[in-house]
């Protein structure tokens, strides 16, 4: 990845990093990854007002379930986890490019984005694997907010992070995931 590049991650790449669909993707866009001296990934997610969550639940009051505050957060995990696993492949500059692709961009490496492609089923290993919880709802989230996740990975153990979301600058959930089958 070239240094002066911001990492912007999308929607339209994200549905290959992870394995949920719409409308269980939780991440709207990776807005930051880094892998020292710490690995972190900081991520976004706009609550929208006419998300199909919000049918039935609470009438009249736009509230956004906590459930999936922390599901965003896990999510999130696994996407640091991805990321981590495609640059010891020498291919986030490749996921970089095939977020140009699906921006439009001029003269695209299509081979590059193909390898990504390729690469993604055999590194995608944490994504199925059963995860230890430990995170607190702090404050509500109501439509309209755009809630920040901020994910990092524990030093001592590489399958535990510590993880946090946010809402105008307000913690609105925290705490800890870990995988305890990766564990070690």
């Amino acid at each position: 990845m070239k240094n002066s590049e911001k990492f912007h991650i999308g929607a339209d790449v994200i549905k290959y990093l992870i394995p949920e669909r719409y409308p269980m993707i939780m991440v709207d866009r990776v807005i930051d990854y880094q892998n020292s001296p710490r690995r972190q990934l900081s991520a976004e997610r706009y609550v929208s007002a006419n998300a199909p969550v919000f049918v039935g639940h609470f009438p009249d009051l736009k509230l956004w379930p906590g459930v999936h505050t922390i599901e965003g957060l896990r999510q999130c995990c696994v996407l640091l986890n991805v990321l981590h696993q495609l640059e010891d492949a020498n291919l986030l500059d490749g996921l970089l490019e095939l977020q140009r692709s699906q921006m439009l961009q001029p003269h695209v490496d299509k081979e590059l984005c193909q390898r990504v492609l390729d690469t993604l089923p055999r590194i995608r290993q944490l994504e199925q694997s059963p995860l230890r919880l430990h995170v607190k709802l702090i404050a509500p989230v109501f439509a309209g907010c755009t809630i920040v996740y901020q994910v990092y990975q524990n030093t001592a153990n590489m399958h535990s992070w510590s993880v946090q979301a946010e809402v105008n600058g307000q913690t609105v959930a925290k705490g800890e995931i870990s995988c305890p089958s990766f564990a070690g």
